[in-house]
């Protein structure tokens, strides 16, 4: 498994950015994710409690060998362990999930448990693309991966803009879909490739790794609704906070401290930015604390 490994900043800008293309894109491989990471001291840690508010309804181990959530794409297992939190349990799908030590270790084939114009004319899951909005298909096709992320049951501040998110694979949502950051492929630019995506507002790369930039609309939409977890192991929301108000986030990090309801104690979350298309994504440019790892 890749392990984080500690660069300098100056040494990352030298890298050629790695997500899709509307012409095939270029893969750097999720590696460039950890080459973000910088010589930063973390300043605080936030911690996360493992059960929600009222529990009694908190299931033990999950393990659904055909999850169904009625989107009309492929089932999924979910297998999730019991030493898990609620929040975990009550809302992830299509991963599994293990605690190891101090971390949540995510696994995840990454194909969609939705339609999709990239599962191809002869599936069963194929959607046609949305051409009114000026949308076309890019060359690539959903293929089955084998993503593993280690995320921190205890997420840390940095407080240091060096922390750099990288553009593959910075998180992951509650559909087992991997989240990819703001920015295009060598030679593209995102406003071209933003349409390319599906009505689900996803499309795969290169090598057929599906993934998100903006508002995945099979979790939310304009909304509170919580959408996954961040590399760093801080929370991803929509648009909303709990309280139904757009928050103010942070223009570094993309993210503001909160109290949601699956973390009354406080931390810090991620939210989609208030905004349209393109400009409507779920991270930038920098994690809010100290990344994980990704194989």
């Amino acid at each position: 498994m890749l392990r984080l490994r500690y660069i300098s900043f100056t040494l990352f800008a030298a890298l050629i950015w790695n997500c899709d293309s509307s012409g095939g894109g270029t893969d750097l491989s999720a590696a460039a994710v950890l080459l973000g990471a910088s010589q930063c001291t973390p300043t605080s840690s936030t911690t996360m409690p493992t059960t929600l508010t009222d529990n009694s309804s908190c299931p033990g181990a999950v393990n659904d060998a055909t999850d169904d959530l009625g989107f009309g794409g492929p089932t999924c297992v979910t297998s999730i362990a019991a030493e898990a939190p609620c929040w975990i349990k009550d809302n992830f799908h299509c991963v599994t999930v293990t605690v190891e030590g101090s971390n949540y270790v995510i696994t995840t084939n990454d194909k969609p448990p939705h339609k999709s114009y990239y599962y191809g004319g002869a599936s069963a899951y194929y959607e046609a693309m949305d051409t009114g909005g000026g949308f076309h298909g890019n060359p690539n096709s959903i293929i089955s991966q084998n993503i593993t992320m280690t995320i921190p049951t205890t997420p840390t501040v940095t407080n240091c803009t060096q922390s750099n998110a990288g553009t593959d694979s910075v998180g992951v949502t509650t559909l087992g879909v991997v989240i990819f950051n703001n920015q295009a492929a060598p030679g593209d630019s995102f406003a071209t490739e933003y349409y390319t995506m599906d009505q689900s507002q996803g499309h795969p790369q290169n090598t057929g790794k599906y993934h998100y930039h903006t508002e995945p609309y099979k979790i939310t939409s304009d909304d509170s609704n919580f959408i996954g977890l961040m590399l760093d192991g801080f929370p991803i929301y929509g648009k909303k906070s709990q309280s139904g108000s757009y928050p103010t986030l942070d223009s570094t990090t993309h993210s503001t401290a909160c109290t949601p309801t699956q973390f009354p104690d406080g931390t810090y979350c991620y939210h989609v930015e208030n905004n349209t298309g393109l400009n409507g994504y779920i991270i930038g440019s920098y994690f809010k604390g100290t990344p994980g790892s990704v194989d």
